[in-house]
């Protein structure tokens, strides 16, 4: 999942659409859309803090998470002997409710 991803499921989970979310961190909808529909490692640190405050996330934990993403393979997952079923539920579960299962998961 891309921190663009990460951050879009964040939002929803909190119960806002776009355009509340937007209007919560005093931020014009079109800025946010772009910097969620392109590359938030190109976003102004201002618009970046802005929502990762709201989200209460550290701009590290972001960081962190692209790095997990370059690395994750899912093959490798496979061949370390995680059942292929199980794996195959995971990916297919909506974005929200995998981040859930992570925070969850972290907290152990």
């Amino acid at each position: 999942m891309s921190r663009e991803d990460y951050i879009k499921a964040l939002i929803k989970s909190h119960g806002y659409t776009m355009k509340n979310f937007a209007k919560i961190i005093n931020m014009p909808y079109t800025t946010l859309l772009s910097i969620l529909n392109g590359s938030i490692g190109g976003a102004a640190m201002d618009n970046v803090l802005k929502i990762c405050g709201a989200l209460n996330i550290r701009i590290e934990d972001l960081n962190n998470l692209a790095a997990n993403v370059e690395t994750e393979n899912p093959r490798a997952a496979v061949a370390a002997n995680i059942d292929p079923q199980l794996l195959r539920l995971l990916q297919d579960m909506p974005a929200e409710k995998q981040i859930a299962l992570k925070l969850l998961l972290a907290n152990k």
